[in-house]
């Protein structure tokens, strides 16, 4: 049996365990000082701030009227700021402090308390119907089924999201009983017609062509799309076309020069990460082309418009798209 003969340790290993070591010490540092800092959720976690909270609210009114329903509250309102968010949505609240939260408001509601089934209520009052509409249509589920209970709004099995003017609104039941998901159209109903206010189209609809678009599909990206910083209010459609599923953006800015900064600066950042523009003439005035490893990117602005298709798996399919998008905003 031989024996196998142990290396020498080199320069290069050595250095690489020091190094090793270097990060070690950072990281236990790191964690020493983690400790005295803890994390809002972890505090929401103890009794005695959770009986503080629902203490300090259940004086507070319903946070819906259920004069009528067959539902009550069955939990005192709770009420969350930008600071205190992580309490109840930990994890998810990046997504709506960038995207301008002002509060949430919670509270359970049942038929009979003693059943075990019941329905939350979350209204976040995100400042802006462009805001609501953002975090409405981020958050869309993938089994989700337009209701008619409002312009803006989707069931999944055992929820209702809709939005509101300023307001996104989730109802998640324990169950997917047909008795629960009525329940809930009521009280959503009931928090609709509290609110006032006509029923409205969602914001950014009227900026893409109607044709091959896929329904449901439109979005409000409020910041980093498509995971770049300058990229901010961006709406996006998809599209079916010619067995091509596409991706359409626009973005209306202050003015036209602001637009067309944006697309040069847009182009430019694509390019300083390995994109390839396109040399063959584009049938549109203005766009440019470019292939971002298998995929492509047309970059264009019209107007006080910025806009494009991004990540196509068909440039011929792009173009088209791209000129009836140039198209629709001329208009």
């Amino acid at each position: 049996m031989e024996t196998a003969v142990r290396k020498k340790t080199g320069k290069t290993e050595t250095r690489l365990s020091v190094a090793v070591m270097a990060i070690l010490v950072v990281v236990a540092a790191g964690v020493f000082v983690r400790q005295y800092r803890i994390n809002p959720a972890v505090i929401a976690l103890r009794p005695e701030s959770h009986l503080h909270t629902l203490s300090s609210e259940s004086d507070r009114p319903p946070l819906i009227d259920t004069a009528g329903l067959k539902m009550s509250p069955f939990s005192p309102p709770e009420r969350f700021g930008p600071e205190t968010l992580y309490e109840k949505i930990n994890g998810r609240a990046d997504l709506y402090l960038s995207s301008g939260f002002v509060s949430l408001e919670t509270q359970r509601f049942a038929m009979d308390a003693t059943a075990g089934t019941w329905v939350e209520v979350f209204v976040y009052d995100m400042g802006t119907q462009q805001n609501a509409f953002s975090v409405f249509s981020m958050q869309r589920r993938e089994d989700a089924h337009p209701d008619d209970i409002a312009p803006n709004a989707y069931r999944t099995e055992n929820a209702l999201f809709l939005a509101h003017k300023k307001f996104y609104i989730e109802l998640i039941g324990t169950d997917a009983s047909l008795d629960l998901q009525a329940a809930m159209g009521e009280l959503a109903s009931k928090f609709l017609q509290e609110r006032g206010g006509a029923a409205a189209e969602a914001p950014g609809a009227d900026l893409f062509p109607k044709d091959d678009m896929r329904p449901g599909s439109l979005q409000l990206i409020a910041a980093n799309a498509f995971g770049y910083e300058q990229l901010n209010r961006i709406y996006t459609e998809e599209y079916n076309l010619n067995g091509s599923r596409l991706t359409a953006f626009v973005s209306r800015r202050d003015d036209a020069d602001a637009a067309s900064a944006l697309a040069r600066e847009y182009q430019r950042t694509l390019i300083s990460f390995g994109a390839v523009r396109i040399d063959e003439a584009i049938p549109l005035e203005g766009a440019v082309a470019l292939q971002f490893f298998d995929t492509y990117e047309i970059v264009f602005s019209r107007g006080d418009c910025f806009a494009g298709i991004h990540e196509a798996d068909s440039l011929e399919a792009a173009m088209v798209l791209a000129g009836r998008l140039a198209a629709h905003l001329k208009k």
